[in-house]
């Protein structure tokens, strides 16, 4: 057992002694009130059978009295009146235990059992007072009784007394209650003293053995610094005073013995070169280090000038390259300590080979792509800032190139990123070989790349250009596989009038996208309008992105016509944009800018949302005359999103509109995108009741077998068909095959573009059910176009 745990097993024994006292006090205390009360009672008993067994004083001088136990009557009121005025229990017995007076009448005439260790007996046997407790069935708690014998004349027994006293116990306890409480206060006081006075001795004696046991312990280790730093001038701390002292002496002794040992340690084992140098400038001493770093070794350095291997300067701190005698060289840092006892000094050499390579590798990472090993944009805009600066100067020129890769997302999904990177490492080695040695060739991010030409005017720079996209128009080999992609190019044929490089650099990236948009695979030279052209073109999609919003959609129907009847059989929406700027604008105007933008989806939303609408309101206000389905366009955007079965439904259950009385037209292009998905999609929404409808039918893939494969309900026939159909025979006998083929196949087919009555009279001849067209009406505002077919102004 330690020593904390038997200080407090002795203090602990210490308060179990202190309990131990207050517990005897307490026994004792209560002993003392029970005698106590048991001789007031005994007394006060004998003053009521001396009271019974002579008689009450009397009243009067020479007054006889009677004594009360021969006086029935007189001795219930007697006892009554004691028991009013003391509240206690009186029972008069006679020598045979029956009662013959009780305070509760009821009982007189019944023998006394609650004696039942017979002190009564004894008490009318020897005349002795006796106290006994009287167990009672009906009584809350036992009773506590005195029993004092009942004389007469000639000191005859007659019977006894009982009284009972437990009330006034009770009253005595009660008055020592306080005494009680104080003395068991006072007990654990004690106790919680003499347990904080353990524990606070037992902590600090052990605390202080600790630390000299765990310092102890350190210096066994071999570590002579640890003190303990106890104050006090008790034993224990004037141990811990000589322990200080003894470790004091023991570290001043392991610093002698170990000083010279530890220096030809560290100097042996350092890791940088360690050169000891006279007043002559000659090696006296060196290290391991130094005659690895230098190939000369410890004993090739000892005696040498240190000029024949370190170039004299003029500061402390010098970098020079070392040739070794293996032919080999290195980079060494040193730096020169004076020694001014004897004149001589210290060389401390280190090997920053390895540094310096690193860092000129990241200047090089910081600079250049890390796939092409060409210039980054940042390295190409510094470069860019010196040219601009050196034209500006010697009236010289220099141009920009700006090309980005057309088609290299489909190269990158379909192959792979590796064939990715593949390819624009080719991309670099053929820009680099089709210019000019000291020309730059930049990668700047992505597939985009740049490239500086200085000291060449415009007729030059389109040169280049123009060598630029024959390298790159060849076919890539890309592991194992034929890829073929263009660039497109962007011109600043003059830098110098320019800010700065980065406008340059932007320009340029403007007049590439002119080149992207008038067919890519051709380079365009910048012009300030097309930097005009972008602003607006920026303006239009901030305000086209702001328009759903705005409520500056406008929804337009086109009546689709039932021949040979010429009645409506059902309506094309179609969305128009209230422009606030410019007036309303046809979709050709800003649709391929929404499609661009990723605007197209919610516009999609929209247009879907109000022509079920629309064509709802209209069915429940003329359902004579109104429409038996509205088509609405899916661009290829909304056809890819995850929920747009879950939007299609939700617009017809908000609306009303029946699902047979929906018809989704989708482009040939956007069909055969991903077949398999595009099939399963529109599967979906057929489920719903929705037709689905091919729109320009003949213009795309020209492939009859989705038509197997992709369940569609509607062809309609690309205008292109009708335009030149009258007088031409083949056109008719292919428009005819195509009626025929979707016919037979149960599909309702729609013919576009019907701009003529001869077109429209031909196509009636051929067969034809419904038709599309100017010359039967053109889009028209929702409510323009309820109101003129319930008039009765039908179509032509």
């Amino acid at each position: 057992m330690d020593v904390r745990r038997k200080l407090l097993g002795a203090f602990l024994a210490a308060a179990a002694l202190v309990a131990a006292t207050g517990g005897v006090v307490l026994r004792a205390d209560a002993g003392s009130v029970r005698r106590a009360a048991a001789s007031e009672a005994d007394q006060l008993a004998r003053g009521i059978a001396q009271d019974i067994a002579f008689g009450l004083p009397p009243k009067r001088i020479g007054e006889s009295t009677t004594p009360l136990f021969y006086d029935p009557q007189a001795l219930a009121a007697y006892l009554k009146r004691q028991h009013d005025l003391h509240q206690r229990d009186i029972v008069v017995v006679d020598k045979f235990k029956t009662i013959l007076a009780d305070v509760v009448p009821g009982e007189v005439g019944e023998t006394f059992d609650g004696d039942r260790g017979g002190e009564i007996d004894a008490t009318m046997a020897d005349g002795e007072a006796r106290v006994f407790v009287e167990y009672g069935d009906d009584s809350p708690e036992d009773m506590l009784q005195v029993v004092v014998p009942l004389g007469g004349a000639g000191n005859v027994t007659k019977g006894a007394v009982i009284l009972e006293y437990t009330q006034l116990y009770h009253q005595m306890m009660a008055a020592t209650a306080t005494a009680r409480k104080i003395i068991v206060a006072a007990g654990l006081a004690c106790i919680l003293l003499v347990m904080l006075l353990g524990l606070i001795i037992s902590r600090s004696i052990t605390r202080r053995i600790n630390s000299l046991t765990r310092a102890v312990e350190v210096i066994r280790d071999g570590d002579y610094t640890r003190r303990v730093g106890m104050r006090g001038t008790d034993e224990i701390s004037r141990l811990g005073h000589a322990f200080d002292d003894m470790t004091e002496r023991l570290e001043r002794s392991a610093r002698e013995i170990l000083a010279k040992e530890y220096t030809d340690s560290i100097l042996a084992n350092a890791g940088e070169g360690i050169l000891g140098v006279d007043a002559g400038g000659r090696v006296t001493f060196a290290n391991e280090a130094a005659g690895r770093i230098t190939g000369l070794g410890v004993d090739g350095l000892l005696g040498m000038d240190t000029l024949e291997f370190l170039p004299a300067g003029e500061s402390n701190e010098r970098e020079v390259t070392l040739p070794r005698p293996d032919g080999t060289t290195v980079r060494v840092a040193y730096s020169l300590t004076g020694i001014a006892r004897d004149g001589g000094a210290v060389v401390v050499l280190r090997d920053v080979t390895r540094q310096r390579d690193l860092e000129h590798d990241l200047r090089h990472q910081a600079l250049h792509d890390g796939l092409t090993s060409l210039p980054n944009r940042k390295l190409f805009l510094d470069r860019l800032d010196h040219a601009m600066t050196r034209a500006r100067a010697s009236a010289d020129s220099a141009a920009v190139l700006y090309l980005d890769l057309d088609g290299f997302k489909k190269v990158n999904d379909s192959l792979g990123h590796n064939a990715g990177d593949a390819l624009l490492r080719t991309t670099a080695e053929r820009l680099t070989g089709a210019l000019r040695a000291h020309d730059t060739v930049a990668r700047l991010g992505g597939d985009e790349f740049a490239v500086l030409l200085e000291g060449v005017g415009q007729e030059a720079a389109e040169v280049y250009a123009q060598s630029c996209l024959d390298a790159l128009n060849q076919p890539f080999m890309v592991h194992g596989r034929k890829a073929v992609v263009s660039v497109s190019i962007g011109v600043v044929p003059s830098v110098a009038a320019h800010t700065d490089a980065e406008e340059v650099l932007r320009n340029a990236d403007v007049a590439m996208y002119a080149a992207k948009a008038r067919g890519k695979g051709c380079f365009e030279i910048f012009e300030s309008r097309m930097h005009e052209q972008l602003i607006d073109k920026l303006d239009s999609e901030a305000r086209l992105r702001d328009a759903v919003h705005r409520g500056e959609l406008r929804l337009h129907l086109q009546p689709v016509v039932a021949l040979p009847g010429r009645r409506v059989g059902g309506v094309e929406a179609l969305v128009r944009w209230q422009d606030p700027e410019r007036g309303l604008q046809q979709p050709g105007s800003f649709i391929p800018l929404a499609e661009e933008t990723g605007l197209i989806a919610e516009i999609d939303r929209w247009v879907l949302f109000e022509a079920c609408l629309a064509v709802k309101n209209w069915q429940d206000l003329a359902p004579e005359a109104s429409p038996a389905w509205v088509s609405v366009n899916l661009s290829a955007v909304e056809l890819e999103i995850p929920d747009l079965t879950d939007r299609v439904a939700y617009a017809l259950a908000t609306t009303g509109l029946s699902p047979h009385c929906l018809v989704l037209e989708l482009t040939e292009t956007i069909l055969m995108r991903d077949l398999a998905v595009t099939a399963a999609r529109l599967e979906e929404l057929r489920e719903l009741g929705v037709k689905i409808a091919i729109d320009d039918f003949g213009t795309g893939y020209s492939s009859l077998g989705y038509l197997r494969d992709i369940p569609v309900d509607v062809l309609k026939v690309d205008r292109s068909f009708i335009t030149g159909l009258v007088g031409n025979q083949r056109q008719q006998e292919l428009v005819s095959a195509v009626l025929q083929l979707g016919h037979t196949l149960g599909l309702k087919v729609v013919v576009e573009g019907i701009e003529t009555e001869d077109q429209l009279n031909l196509l009636t001849r051929m067969g034809c059910r419904y038709a599309q067209g100017y010359h039967l009406g053109r889009p028209e505002p929702v409510a323009a176009l309820i109101e003129r077919m319930t008039t009765g102004s039908a179509v032509r």
